[in-house]
């Protein structure tokens, strides 16, 4: 693997090698420790210096705290299980590195490089990456003989950034997926595209920070301050935006509850357990389970209910319009003039259900591509099933079905202008 990235240096701090010296025997990882007394000479602008460079090196375990790292190059370098608390990395190349796991709990990366780098697992509390590079990274391979680029998104999914300061850092399209940001400072960063499904944003800070079109599903935001944040065409289902501050917030075409909607007390807890399940894969939380109950005229508007158990509920004159119901089964269920216009529910089970007089406007009913458990594509699809459902009077305008199981279905007096049926 090979990288190139560029470094900016200066300052002065001495490291503290003397105890990580006897606790690092792999000659990798005493080769660095050398490297960093040079570097801190480097960085002080003292006689008999060297600049750290060291690409793709495996400092696996490395345990060694306040180093001054400022512009040093470690670039594709392995720093798993590392604890490198309290070290000085600002303006550091570290394009590409493998932190997963480690310790780098009041790390100074203001302006690093930190593009593709995985940051999994990784104790960032109280940090400090200011104006810092977390944007995707193109990794450079070579396989069977031949150079192959690929592409890669920070990964900063299920990291503690509690109180770490990301103010002015460039995190578009990083995966944030359930990290845990309590009072965390975002303010006027770049989280374009970027997923924060299920992560716990309590106290956080986004003033004027640019979100669009951010992945928030399930996460918590009490005491999170939006206010002047372009949130447009933002992912907002089963978020709580009643003790946010969004004063001033662009929420144009986001996805998001109304705000006169409030769900029952009941079902809160239900939900919040459903969206756990469902951004941990089904690891924690539970599944949402309403099957055979009574939900008439329900307000489930922009809910997150994939793979949600809704058989032979009774939705009469519920509101599910922009829900995600992918993959749930709403199998003879009865949902005579509910509201489901944009909803998507592509793989979804229908079959058998009452859809009579409900309104249906650009809902999807699309296939799921199924994937290997290695996450590859199997060339299948999973299709949405209407089979026997009855569609009478529905309005279908603008509805996407025609990859739908549709024996036995009914549209007798059906408005299915524009649809693709």
């Amino acid at each position: 693997m090979s990288m190139d990235g560029k470094a900016q240096h200066g300052g002065n701090t001495g490291p503290d090698t003397g105890a990580a010296e006897t606790l690092n025997a792999n000659p990798s990882i005493r080769a660095f420790l050398q490297a960093a007394a040079l570097h801190a000479r480097f960085t002080a602008n003292l006689p008999k210096a060297q600049r750290m460079i060291l690409r793709s090196t495996d400092l696996n375990g490395l345990s060694a705290q306040n180093l001054d790292l400022r512009g040093a190059v470690l670039a594709g370098s392995m720093l798993t299980n590392a604890m490198l608390r309290g070290c000085r990395c600002d303006a550091a190349d570290l394009f590409g590195t493998d932190f997963q796991n480690s310790d780098l709990a009041g790390v100074s990366l203001v302006r690093a490089d930190l593009r593709g780098a995985n940051l999994m697992s990784v104790k960032l509390t109280d940090a400090v990456l200011r104006d810092a590079d977390l944007r995707p990274g193109q990794i450079v391979r070579w396989k069977d003989g031949r150079e192959q680029n690929e592409d890669r998104v920070t990964n900063l999914s299920n990291v503690q950034i509690d109180r770490a300061d990301f103010s002015g850092a460039d995190l578009s399209q990083a995966n944030m997926k359930l990290s845990s940001a309590r009072d965390a400072k975002f303010t006027r960063a770049n989280l374009f595209a970027v997923n924060l499904a299920g992560a716990d944003l309590s106290g956080a800070d986004f003033a004027g920070a640019k979100l669009r079109e951010v992945t928030l599903t399930g996460a918590v935001v009490a005491g999170a301050n939006f206010e002047g944040c372009d949130l447009s065409g933002a992912n907002l289902r089963n978020v709580d935006l009643s003790q946010a501050n969004i004063f001033g917030a662009n929420l144009n075409g986001a996805i998001r509850r109304r705000t006169s909607a409030s769900l029952p007390e009941w079902l809160k807890p239900l939900i919040e357990a459903h969206s756990l399940w469902i951004n941990t894969s089904g690891q924690s939380g539970q599944r949402l389970d309403l099957g055979g109950r009574s939900l008439i005229g329900l307000d489930l508007g922009a809910a997150d209910l994939r793979a949600a158990m809704l058989r032979a509920a009774d939705l009469r004159d519920a509101i599910l319009a922009d829900a995600d119901l992918t993959l749930a089964d709403l199998s003879d269920a009865q949902m005579m003039k509910a509201i489901l216009d944009g909803a998507v529910a592509d793989g979804a089970n229908f079959s058998g259900a009452n859809l009579s007089n409900a309104k249906l406007r650009g809902t999807k009913f699309e296939p799921v591509p199924l994937r290997d458990p290695a996450g590859k594509s199997t060339g299948r699809s999973w299709p949405a099933n209407l089979s026997n459902a009855d569609l009478s009077r529905a309005d279908l305008r603008g509805s996407r079905l025609s990859h739908a199981k549709r024996s036995g279905i009914k549209l007798d007096g059906a408005n299915t202008a524009g649809c693709d049926i």
